[in-house]
């Protein structure tokens, strides 16, 4: 994969949690109510690693990328899969 590819990954997370939770006003708070969506009795997902998503400085785990395409409507799976095929 080009560094291009990888940027390209990173920022579709961002940009997906984002269309998840227009109610966020600032990165702040969408990290805050990101982490509070995405933590289970078994995986706590703090806001701090939900900033690293947005900032595309790494991914999350697949368990999150599932509720995140859930959350943000099938419109962002189709423009996943069309970045996919180009």
């Amino acid at each position: 994969m080009d560094r291009h590819t990888v940027d390209a990954d990173l920022a579709w997370v961002g940009k997906a949690l984002w269309r998840a939770l227009p109610e966020a006003q600032s990165e702040n708070e969408l990290c805050e109510l990101a982490a509070q969506v995405l933590s289970t009795a078994d995986h706590t997902v703090t806001p701090r690693t939900v900033k690293n998503w947005v900032r595309g400085d790494n991914t999350p785990h697949f368990r999150y990328i599932r509720s995140i395409l859930v959350m943000a409507g099938a419109e962002a799976v189709f423009n996943l899969i069309d970045a996919e095929a180009a």
